[in-house]
């Protein structure tokens, strides 16, 4: 197995992973239209946790066959093949088909999956972003909220005579 396709994710990690499928699953709902959920539905939020808990292997490396996600998910394999291929849509995780040649044939095995970070998930909500996580938010309002308002020159000069830093026009 390749070092690129071993990738440690830890409880944090996970968490916000899920919590932004959750957000995606949310903001992409269209109540009315006729449809289960949004652009992942129940499925793919299923799916992608099945792999996120229950997909590693003992070398470190989430690759199990379909069959086993299809188990652990209570789910059809045709419906995890579907689920697969909008997680892989959306940008959140990329699968790498592995496999060997024997003799004239591709002999196929598990797929690795690789989970991207949020951030760089595409999002089909418009300018806004609906995989931003909370505690981006509150940096970004804290950040606007720390500058302080600009002040007159004459606020200016009042202060600094009030610190005992200018003159108050002293005239000896």
């Amino acid at each position: 197995m390749a070092a690129w396709q071993r990738q440690r994710l830890g409880h944090a990690d996970r968490l916000r992973i899920m919590d932004a499928a959750r957000r995606y699953e949310r903001a992409t709902h269209c109540p009315g239209s006729g449809r289960h959920g949004g652009a992942l539905r129940e499925t793919g939020l299923r799916v992608l946790w099945t792999l996120l808990y229950r997909g590693w292997g003992r070398a470190g490396a989430c690759d199990p066959a379909l069959a086993q996600i299809a188990q652990e998910a209570r789910l059809a394999r045709s419906t995890v093949q579907s689920a697969l291929d909008r997680l892989e849509a959306l940008g959140c995780l990329l699968r790498v088909q592995r496999g060997a040649a024997q003799g004239r044939r591709w002999v196929q095995a598990t797929n690795a999956y690789l989970f991207r970070p949020p951030t760089t998930w595409a999002s089909d909500t418009g300018n806004r972003q609906a995989l931003e996580s909370d505690s981006e938010n509150k940096a970004q309002e804290e950040a606007e909220w720390s500058a302080p308002p600009p002040i007159t020159e004459a606020e200016r000069q009042a202060l600094l005579v009030k610190w005992g830093l200018a003159g108050g026009g002293e005239a000896t």
